[in-house]
């Protein structure tokens, strides 16, 4: 899924984040507001300032589904999930299933090691359904319990690019030792949260919640926030299974609020995936998902996971689809962020963004992959001094509370189109959590 640093902005794989060239820049711009600083940030550190101090937080579990997290970190050990019932090693000491999981869970790999290259989804779709599918003429002639298929490797045959091999007919990895197709077989993986590419995971770890005030790197957006890595996301697209299941094992090990910072265009399990999304919601927690860098609408270019349910308009009440914003009124809709005014909610900081990588070092990144952390991080903020604050109100809080933009803004890959900023989220504007945290105080 990553590839080599280069000098201008590359769309990466799978994981939805951009590679900056520029040199590294401590102001931590998402941080600040448009009030005091003159940048359209999320107003958190003026939040600290004049509404939260003197307060104290409850600790908020946060899960980061994506590639690991470096879990040696500097800025990040002191924050990091702890599973209080288990140790390292070969037992299973809490009798969840899972042994030695002590910071979290990789489902990307084995006993004997780790997943790190997989193809995209819509190469494993295509190819596996090829024999199948390349001669049908009408959808009709498809029996109706494979219409659904049919659909995946339609869209994945107009996907497919020059050079694009099949993959091998057991698709899944050797080291992942599961039936894939069999929800039901979820014990395997390991406790492993270090495993390419752990870069991303690390880095949006650092957004949501690095040390505040330690002198040392950046400050997370939450500074009571407990951060359990769960590891689904390789190079290449993540496995909805793998998907599924995470979000299964973060809401059953206590997580209050979970960002996914990915995304696909195909999602051939798509029912794994909502029904996980459904106990996410019986249970009460907030799931915060990006939209994409394709620079594409996505209410009619579906990106996966998407909160909506496929069957009936119901869409989920949990779940918070972020697009990507800049620092200045001239760049507030980043270039590459996806948008739809019914599928996205709201916008958030996503453009250089500097925080945490592995080995202790730092360094800004471009994506949604940035702007849905930023989100996260303002929701476990809330839920931190607001412990009361249910799934559906911090959802509520964010959105009703936002930054609403009145001017025009550039439609990403339109050629300099203006657009209204209702056109391109469903609340027309970008986080605001100095506002968020005036609403969640005066509903206490």
């Amino acid at each position: 899924m990553k590839k080599q640093f280069k000098s201008r902005l590359i769309l990466l794989f799978g994981m939805l984040c951009l590679p900056l060239a520029m040199s590294a820049q401590k102001q931590e711009w998402h941080l600040q507001s448009r009030e005091l600083d003159k940048v359209y940030g999320t107003g958190v550190t003026r939040a600290y300032a004049e509404l939260l101090k003197g307060k104290t937080p409850t600790p908020v579990i946060v899960a980061v589904l994506d590639g690991g997290i470096d879990t040696l970190h500097e800025d990040l050990k002191a924050n990091l999930w702890r599973n209080p019932k288990e140790k390292w090693g070969d037992q299973d000491l809490d009798g969840n299933g899972y042994k030695g999981d002590v910071f979290g869970w990789n489902f990307l790999g084995g006993p004997n090691g780790q997943v790190t290259n997989e193809s995209s989804e819509y190469q494993r779709v295509y190819f596996k359904y090829k024999s199948l599918f390349e001669n049908v003429q009408n959808e009709t002639d498809v029996k109706k319990k494979d219409r659904q298929h049919y659909q995946s490797w339609l869209l994945s045959k107009s996907l497919l690019k020059k050079g694009d091999t099949a993959a091998p007919v057991d698709f899944r990895s050797k080291e992942v030792k599961d039936d894939y197709f069999n929800i039901k077989d979820r014990f395997y993986g390991n406790a492993n949260l270090i495993g390419d590419p752990y870069f991303h995971g690390t880095h949006v770890a650092g957004i949501i919640g690095a040390e505040r005030g330690n002198a040392v790197g950046m400050d997370g957006v939450a500074g009571a926030v407990k951060l359990m890595g769960v590891r689904v996301v390789p190079n290449g697209d993540e496995y909805d299974k793998d998907v599924a299941l995470g979000i299964r094992y973060a809401v059953d090990n206590g997580a209050q609020i979970i960002n996914m910072s990915f995304g696909k265009r195909v999602s051939p399990e798509r029912e794994m995936v909502e029904e996980a999304i459904r106990y996410a919601e019986k249970k009460g927690v907030l799931i915060v998902n990006a939209a994409g860098n394709e620079g594409a609408d996505v209410d009619s270019l579906p990106h996966y996971p998407t909160p909506f349910y496929m069957k009936g308009d119901k869409r989920a009440s949990n779940m918070i689809t972020v697009g990507a914003s800049g620092s200045t009124e001239a760049g507030l809709v980043a270039a590459f962020s996806n948008y739809g005014d019914q599928t996205v909610d709201v916008f958030a900081p996503g453009v250089g963004i500097y925080a945490t990588l592995p080995n202790n070092k730092y360094s800004p990144l471009s994506g949604t992959s940035m702007a849905t952390p930023v989100v996260a991080g303002v929701a476990a903020l809330l839920k931190s001094y607001y412990p009361n604050l249910t799934a559906t109100q911090l959802k509520q809080i964010i959105e009703q509370t936002v930054t609403k933009i009145d001017f025009p803004v550039t439609l990403p890959k339109s050629g300099g189109k203006k657009v209204k900023m209702t056109e391109l989220c469903r609340t027309g504007g970008v986080v605001n959590a100095y506002e968020a945290v005036k609403m969640a105080e005066s509903m206490k």
